[in-house]
């Protein structure tokens, strides 16, 4: 299959070919691959969705625009930008849950070569004070709820989804009103700064990823190529196989925008493509299997625990979900016995994918059969300008196969941290290898996140990877969540711990758990502390568990009893 795939690569990346690329020396003398046949910025990667003009692009609730009404009304948001004083290079803000304004907001501030800082809008107004301030934005566009708070920015135009109540602000029709539909001619660059994504902030304050246009750009290409390679492969084992990523009719969008997953598998690589995007405000399952039926959604692209729930929602069987092509999935690993299980009870078949803001999301893929082979994998690096090693502290590779942390070199990697300096030279050195503190291994061709750096637990002097053990936990079917992590111990330096959310209408209690995983685990892998909720677990932003806030809670309720 290797050989298969290098050969097909070769092909598609061959001079002449689109994805033909070339080896060029930055600023500061890094090589990197880049891309030749390549628009030198978003404004120019729009481009690709005109070919699409009269379709239907975006599906909201009861509202419905084609391709051409979309950027339509983003030139229109641009051009009003540009008469209230923004210009190439200013930062915008946007703070609001997915809906289409949030669209041709974001497409409208790449448009004229201003920087867009999506924040995230489960922040509270001090934290978003904090990334307006930080990122020194000059204009911010939100839906009423994020501006509620935010009267002491008095040196931020502040542009609301909704029509103005006072005159703190004013409402998005109002600012748009009598603007020209299409773009200014505006030269943007391919090094010319694009957007800043901040961190989830699980410890201290958010960090704010600074991307080039050609960043952004290069993790689109880079999916587009992958998915040509894997769909020529599929089709000479079978003629009549579906493209394996870029041929769906319609993605349900069901991720915040303010993330990358949301911004640049669900929005960006939708223009590319050719796809219809029908965008849910906020997740629920029940909806979301209406939305299939209805819209015949092909693609679904969200963190694993949504294809779980999906799966385990009890109406499933009551709706026509024949149309689902691609069950994605991202932030996160899925249990070996998830994947075969929605393989099993899906048409369409499971993927994954592996990236971080730092890195426009784009380092590994995995789906059709190689995914379903290597469940636990991430898949392949993404082909033909990303490169990953496994990485000791001293930044060198670890013998073939074995554990370290996870580097990445690619175009599409981030400028820099935005007024960070001290912790962009901590995680990129000089040759602009990318450090993700991720802990990864290869397995041949294939990628395995096995945990967070900072979450490898160390027990007694052995290393437990929580993911080999929620693996374990999932392979119980009345289990429904599970989150594994450390927490201090005074004798052994960590000792694990399991927070469990049950099925409906199931009992166990942790000695039933301990039973069940006493042939999967060794005795030092099994959580010694097990706590069953009655409540989905907590989570981040991004939509991972929130494993801070758990070890804080079972830290505060359990080290002065062990």
């Amino acid at each position: 299959m290797n050989d298969i795939y290098n050969k097909v690569l070769a092909k598609h990346t061959a001079p002449g070919q689109l994805f033909e690329t070339k080896d060029i020396v930055n600023d500061k003398g890094i090589t990197y691959s880049e891309y030749v046949h390549f628009p030198d910025s978003l404004r120019g990667f729009f481009d690709f969705g005109l070919n699409h003009g009269d379709k239907d692009w975006l599906v909201y609730e009861d509202e419905r625009y084609s391709y051409k009404e979309v950027f339509e009304k983003s030139a229109q948001f641009g051009n009003a930008l540009i008469s209230s004083g923004i210009e190439k290079g200013d930062r915008v803000a946007i703070c609001m849950q997915n809906n289409p304004e949030y669209i041709f907001a974001y497409l409208g501030i790449l448009g004229i070569g201003a920087v867009c800082v999506p924040l995230n809008s489960w922040w509270v107004p001090a934290e978003v004070i904090y990334g307006l301030e930080h990122s020194d934005a000059k204009l911010l566009i939100a839906d009423e709820r994020r501006l509620k708070g935010l009267e002491s920015m008095v040196n931020v135009t502040k542009i609301s989804t909704s029509y103005a109540a006072d005159n703190s602000f004013m409402s998005f029709t109002d600012f748009i009103k009598d603007q020209d539909t299409s773009f200014p001619e505006i030269e943007i660059q391919r090094n010319d700064n694009a957007t800043i994504y901040y961190t989830s902030g699980s410890t201290g304050r958010p960090k704010g990823v600074l991307s080039s246009q050609k960043g952004v750009i290069a993790t689109m290409f880079s999916w587009a190529c992958y998915s040509t390679v894997m769909s020529e492969i599929s089709k000479m084992s079978d003629p009549d196989a579906d493209p394996v990523l870029g041929s769906s009719l319609a993605i349900l969008h069901c991720v915040p925008l303010f993330h990358v997953t949301g911004s640049h598998a669900g929005l960006l690589m939708s223009i590319l493509v050719g796809r219809k995007i029908v965008l849910m405000r906020k997740w629920d399952a029940g909806q979301a299997l209406k939305l299939i039926e209805d819209e015949k959604i092909s693609d679904i692209t969200g963190v694993p625990t949504q294809t779980w729930e999906l799966l385990n929602h009890p109406d499933r069987l009551n709706y026509d979900l024949s149309t689902l092509k691609t069950l994605g999935g991202g932030g996160g690993p899925r249990p070996a016995e998830h994947v075969k299980l929605l393989d099993e009870e899906f048409e369409g078949r499971p993927g994954i994918g592996y990236g971080l803001s730092e890195t426009n999301a784009c380092g590994a893929l995995g789906n059709g059969d190689e995914y379903i082979n290597n469940p636990s994998s991430t898949g392949r690096v993404v082909p033909p300008v990303t490169e990953i090693r496994i990485i000791d502290n001293n930044w060198n590779d670890v013998e073939e196969g074995g554990l370290g942390e996870v580097a990445i070199k690619s175009m599409a990697n981030m400028v820099c941290y935005w007024k960070n300096p001290e912790a962009t030279q901590e995680c990129i050195n000089q040759d602009g290898w990318f450090k993700t503190g991720d802990l990864g291994r290869f397995d041949g061709p294939f990628l395995y996140i096995v945990d967070r750096v900072k979450d490898m637990v160390i027990r007694g002097g052995e290393n437990i990877a929580c993911p080999e053990v929620e693996e374990a936990i999932y392979e119980h079917t009345d289990i429904l969540e599970a989150s594994v992590f450390g927490i201090p111990d005074e004798r052994l330096g960590e000792i694990l711990c399991a927070s469990i959310v049950l099925k409906k209408d199931k009992q166990m209690d942790s000695d039933d758990l301990k039973l069940f995983l006493s042939d999967k685990l060794a005795a030092f892998k099994i959580p010694l502390k097990i706590e069953f909720s009655d409540s989905i677990l907590p989570r981040l932003a991004s939509g991972k568990f929130d494993k801070p806030q758990l070890r804080k809670e079972f830290s505060s309720k359990y080290n002065e009893t062990l």
